[in-house]
């Protein structure tokens, strides 16, 4: 429905004029919006990228900088969140100390769990990876959207990860407006632009909702399997992997955690059909501590919803973690580019600043408030409204999502969904149960040698991407 919104904003207003609101994804677990309390740290000058650079960072944290006691971590669990290589490494150093007689040295106090916007990270590369394509221009892949839009800060091999967000979800919201397309054509209601509004014009709430229904029935997954057309396919796995995507920004948009759960699980199938195995155990582990009794409810509900920031206390402006910690990156950075110099090193600027980095920007905040200077740190977003409608009537008119029999294409898309469920059924499962499920397991050599390269070495989070919003509103 957001994608016809998009594209057609003026009829579907007036459809649901009468309506408070255009009919919202069913929510399953909200949790109510508040204000989260979160404090900074001072500096940790430790490397994470060994186990014992880790053991440092959680020594710095629970005993220098919280000052912990012995006590404290005889009965208490503490979750703590990172990416694959983080939680990977404490998870190796728990195994190695299981037999440690002290409370804190044993470290059965910490629970890792992959945070929320590394998932995210990880499931736009995979999105990339399965659909980017290249120089040949097929029509059902990125780099033909990339190129025929002009869009920025996007290569194959690096990217700006809201520039990529934004692309795939236009290219998203392009082929459902396509499909839309198609099925006003076979009804014989018109095929250019205006006929389509007019008959969204004339539509009721109820036949325009049973009208995006046949269009999602075009891309059930036996849609995909059962075509020869491999550009048709290519569009149908797009939608069908792009959704997931967007059902797990929805859920942590709104912190529904019964959605975030949901998606969870088609991560787990979809990441092992990708081939990328590590980040495919850290969704087997978190469905397991999430979706299973290896953790009781309460449990639970505290591993998802302390996964989960909400700074302005509204039902849609909660966001992972993690990212709350690139708003302190962000802000360090600015701090250092202004105060810098001969006189001041950046050892002296992290002693000093880091736990101060939040006031200084409230300060700087109220001090332009005083005097009436008025900054926006928010991108303003190009309407993506012309981008989808152009590309779904180019998708339409030229046959790209009509069903042509044997058609192929040099970057044909692969069912990762397919794939990974044939991978699950077969020594998946059992190997992961034998791992984190049985006692007295020590596999620590494999981990260590397996380790995958961060997300971050592909995408680029710096100063000019808009880490406070998702970029563009339309995108939801």
């Amino acid at each position: 429905m957001d994608a016809i919104a998009a594209a057609f904003p003026g009829a579907i207003e007036k459809v649901f004029q009468s309506k408070e609101a255009m009919p919202s994804m069913p929510t399953l677990e909200a949790l109510k919006p508040t204000i989260s309390d979160h404090q900074s740290l001072g500096p940790i000058p430790h490397n994470e990228s060994s186990n014992s650079g880790n053991l440092m960072v959680l020594e710095n944290i629970f005993i220098q900088q919280y000052r912990l006691d012995e006590s404290a971590f005889k009965d208490r669990l503490f979750i703590i969140y990172g990416d694959q290589k983080t939680t990977e490494r404490i998870r190796t150093v728990k195994r190695r100390r299981r037999r440690a007689t002290q409370p804190y040295d044993s470290l059965r106090w910490a629970l890792p769990i992959p945070a929320l916007f590394h998932l995210r990270m990880n499931y736009v590369l995979m999105i990339s990876r399965m659909h980017f394509g290249g120089q040949d221009r097929d029509q059902s892949t990125l780099y033909d959207h990339m190129n025929f839009w002009g869009r920025k800060k996007i290569r194959k091999d690096k990217a700006d990860f809201f520039a990529l967000e934004s692309l795939i979800i236009h290219s998203f919201k392009a082929r459902v407006v396509a499909f839309l397309w198609k099925l006003t054509a076979q009804f014989g209601l018109g095929r250019s632009y205006d006929d389509i509004n007019t008959v969204l014009n004339l539509q009721s709430a109820d036949s325009l909702l049973d009208l995006v229904d046949k269009i999602a029935q075009v891309y059930l997954i036996k849609e995909a399997s059962s075509t020869s057309d491999q550009e048709l396919r290519g569009h149908i796995l797009f939608l069908q992997h792009v959704q997931t995507y967007l059902l797990l920004k929805h859920a942590i948009k709104y912190a529904d955690i019964g959605l975030i759960r949901r998606a969870v699980d088609r991560c787990c199938i979809y990441f092992h059909g990708s081939g990328q195995h590590k980040y495919a155990y850290e969704m087997l582990y978190l469905q397991r501590l999430i979706s299973t009794s290896a953790a009781s409810p309460p449990l639970q509900q505290a591993i998802l919803a302390n996964s989960l920031v909400n700074l302005r206390g509204q039902p849609d402006s909660w966001f992972e973690i993690d990212r709350l910690v690139e708003f302190y990156n962000r802000d360090m950075k600015e701090i250092f580019k202004a105060k810098r110099g001969s006189s001041i090193d950046l050892a002296f600027l992290f002693q000093h600043c880091s736990l101060n980095s939040k006031y200084f920007k409230t300060l700087g905040e109220q001090v332009e408030k005083r005097y009436g200077i008025k900054e926006n740190s928010y991108h303003t977003a190009r309407p993506a409204h012309s981008d989808i409608t152009i590309m779904a009537e180019r998708l339409f008119s030229g046959d790209s999502i009509t069903l042509v029999s044997d058609r192929k294409v040099r970057y044909a898309a692969l069912d990762v969904y397919a794939i990974g469920a044939t991978r699950l059924g077969g020594d998946v499962l059992p190997a992961f149960n034998s791992k984190e499920c049985e006692s007295g397991t020590s596999l620590e050599a494999e981990e260590e040698e397996n380790i995958e390269n961060d997300v971050t070495c592909f995408f680029e989070l710096d100063s000019d991407s808009d880490l406070d919003s998702d970029s563009d509103s339309d995108l939801d």
